[in-house]
C-alpha cells in the first residue's frame, strides 16, 4: 500500500509597500489597523519618505491593532512646525546661506529617535527596506542594512527642503523622487502578495489648490509620479497578487497639513475594512 504524502501549502511571502506623501502618510495608519484586524501581517516592509517612517515604527513592534493605535497617537500629536519649520527666520536662513536646503532636519531626526526602537535596519523584527535616491548617480537605492536614523532621514529628505544625506560615497534624498510607491522592490525581494498602501490614487478633480511653495513642490512631485504607480500596477499585477488599498482624502487635505491626521486615519480605516471584505482573488484588486 502506497504511503500518503501530505504537502503543506506554503504561505505566500507578503509585503506591505508604503508610499510617501508627507502628512498624508497618516492614512496608512488606518490601513495598517484594518490589515492587522484581519490577521494580515507582512513578511517584509518596503517604504519611502513618510511610508518609510511608518514602516520603521511598526517594524519593531507587535503586528497588532495596538501598534497601529500607538502610531495613530504619534501622528495626531505631530505638527507641521515640528517637521517643516518654515518660519520667516528659518526661510531667510535657507535663502541667505550657502546651504542646499531650506530647513534643518532636527525635527525629523528627533521624530525618528523618539519612535524607532532599533538602531540598524537589519535589527528590525520584521524585514525592513527603505528607498532613497542617489543624486550623484541618478538612480534609486534600496537600503536594507545600516544605521536606521540616517536611512530614514535619507528616504524622507525632500530635495531642496532637507539636506541630502551622505551614505558612504552617495548623496541620498527622498526616494519618492523616482519611485514613490516602490512595488518593484517588493517584487524583486521575493514578495508574492503585495499590499500597496498609497497616499494618493485616482482622480484629482476634487482636490483643493495647494498653497505655498512647499505644498506646491510636493504636489508637483507626486503628480509626476502617479504615472509610475499606474505603470507598475499594470506591470506587476500579472506577476504577483497586488492589493491596492483605497487612499481616501474626502477633504482634500494637503500634504503639508498635519492637523487632519485623525480624519485621514478614520477614513482610511473605514475604507480599508470595506476593501478587505473580498479576499482570495488573484491579480490586482483595487477599491477606491
Amino acid at each position: 500500500m502506497a504511503a500518503t504524502v501530505i504537502t503543506a501549502r506554503r504561505k505566500p511571502r507578503t509585503a506591505f509597500v508604503l508610499a510617501g506623501g508627507a502628512s498624508l502618510g497618516a492614512m496608512q495608519v488606518g490601513m495598517l489597523r484594518a490589515l492587522y484586524e484581519h490577521g494580515i501581517v507582512p513578511d517584509l516592509l518596503v517604504g519611502t519618505s513618510a511610508g518609510a517612517l511608518n514602516a520603521a515604527f511598526v517594524a519593531s513592534r507587535p503586528r497588532s491593532p495596538t501598534t497601529a493605535d500607538e502610531l495613530a497617537d504619534a501622528w495626531c500629536a505631530m505638527r507641521r512646525e515640528q517637521i517643516f519649520p518654515l518660519a520667516m527666520r528659518t526661510f531667510l536662513w535657507g535663502v541667505a546661506s550657502q546651504h542646499d536646503h531650506l530647513v534643518p532636519d532636527h525635527g525629523l531626526r528627533r521624530l525618528v529617535e523618539r519612535h524607532v526602537q532599533f538602531e540598524r535596519l537589519e535589527e528590525a523584527d520584521v524585514e525592513l527596506h527603505v528607498v532613497a535616491f542617489d543624486v550623484l548617480a541618478g538612480r534609486e537605492v534600496l537600503l536594507s542594512r545600516g544605521p536606521v536614523d540616517e536611512a530614514l532621514l535619507a528616504a524622507a529628505a525632500i530635495p531642496g527642503v532637507f539636506s541630502p544625506v551622505r551614505w558612504g560615497q552617495r548623496q541620498l534624498v527622498d526616494g519618492g523622487v523616482a519611485n514613490n510607491t516602490p512595488i518593484s522592490h517588493a517584487v524583486e525581494l521575493g514578495a508574492e502578495r503585495v499590499y500597496v498602501l498609497p497616499t494618493r490614487f485616482g482622480p484629482r478633480a476634487l482636490e483643493r489648490p495647494h498653497r505655498g511653495a512647499l505644498g506646491a513642490a510636493i504636489h508637483a512631485m507626486t503628480l509626476l509620479l502617479d504615472g509610475r504607480l499606474q505603470a507598475d500596477i499594470a506591470l506587476y499585477g500579472t506577476e504577483v497578487e497586488l492589493i491596492v488599498l483605497p487612499a481616501v482624502n474626502s477633504r482634500g487635505v494637503q500634504p503639508t497639513d498635519f492637523s487632519q491626521a485623525a480624519t485621514l486615519i478614520e477614513e482610511a480605516l473605514a475604507a480599508t475594512r470595506e476593501a478587505l471584505g473580498g479576499q482570495g482573488q488573484r491579480g490586482v484588486r483595487r477599491a477606491a
